[in-house]
């Protein structure tokens, strides 16, 4: 079995509450599915089944990605997941486009199996755009989350149309100008228009707030979304 990557050097970690979820038609089998336990410094240290890890408060891995789009003529955009609203851990709210557990022996770019699950589109990993490691530790959902959260940007145009979502992974997936995004977390807006796609294809308008963010209380949203408008305008030029 390959073991997952060390650390390179460069990335701070921070905490931040931003726990993932799992189909709870499946639960039986995803409590019992086997993560590697890692040092929040990299080291590889057992395997053990999801259950133990997280009743253990044991560190492991997870895959984050923000997927963004470049907007062609009018503005960049990001795309937010709408978590179930039978979640375990904030129902309802919205989070980065795709978050999940990495397997054992999955090495972090191996999460794009999560954007196939997720919004049915399959990417190569080479296209996704590293921005850094976070720990995330908090005490609800499946217990004690202790999570390494390996960060990525992904620049991918396929209109809310195309999206194949999965019901029992998400609730949906929202839409809106990286600007407003950031005027959002900086509290320059107190809402902002956007698009939501639902399962089944409907696309509706929307708006959101901050508080219908998943909480982090390190700054991470406002990091990201500032990463995604450097990587967009890197891409234009």
């Amino acid at each position: 079995m390959s073991l997952p990557r060390p650390f390179a050097s460069g990335h701070s970690l921070s905490p931040m509450v931003q726990p993932d979820d799992q189909r709870d038609d499946q639960r039986d089998e995803v409590l019992d599915e086997l993560l590697d336990v890692i040092e929040p410094t990299g080291e590889y240290v057992t395997t053990l089944p999801r259950s133990i890890v997280h009743a253990e408060g044991r560190w492991h891995q997870v895959f984050h990605c923000l997927i963004v789009r470049s907007g062609g003529t009018g503005p960049a955009t990001a795309l937010l997941q709408r978590r179930r609203r039978a979640a375990r851990a904030f129902p309802g709210l919205l989070d980065l486009t795709v978050t999940g557990h990495l397997a054992a022996g999955e090495a972090p770019a191996d999460g794009v199996r999560e954007i196939r699950e997720e919004l049915g589109l399959e990417v190569d990993p080479g296209r996704l755009v590293p921005v850094g490691r976070r720990l995330i530790a908090d005490d609800g959902g499946e217990g004690r989350n202790r999570e390494i959260a390996h960060q990525f940007l992904l620049i991918d145009d396929t209109p809310l149309t195309e999206l194949v979502i999965d019901p029992h992974e998400v609730a949906g997936f929202v839409e809106l100008s990286i600007g407003d995004l950031v005027q959002l977390l900086d509290g320059s807006s107190a809402s902002v228009a956007a698009l939501e796609a639902e399962p089944g294809g409907r696309v509706l308008t929307t708006t959101c707030t901050l508080a219908d963010l998943v909480p982090a209380g390190d700054g991470s949203w406002l990091a990201i979304a500032h990463a995604a408008a450097g990587v967009v305008a890197g891409e234009a030029r």
